[in-house]
């Protein structure tokens, strides 16, 4: 079994935490359309991307339908 390292768990609870926070602000919903998500439930999506040195916390957070997310990263579902 593969050993986590302190740095990463600390990550891993961060993370965690975020999720839960912006589940409790959306009430399970997706914040762009309001809709329930679909299969691929909601996932965390970050305004400043953090390649861009956006960070993850609530201000620059929000969770989304796979739909809202494909969307926000320019892919358009047929």
């Amino acid at each position: 079994m593969k050993r986590i390292s302190d740095k990463r768990k600390k990550q891993l609870l961060a993370e965690k935490e975020l999720k839960e926070k912006l589940l409790e602000r959306s009430g399970g919903h997706c914040e762009c359309c309001g809709e329930l998500p679909d299969w691929r439930g909601l996932s965390v999506h970050h305004k400043i991307f953090r390649s861009q040195g956006g960070k993850s916390d609530l201000d620059n957070c929000e969770l989304l339908c796979g739909k809202c997310h494909s969307a926000r990263h320019g892919i358009r579902e047929v």
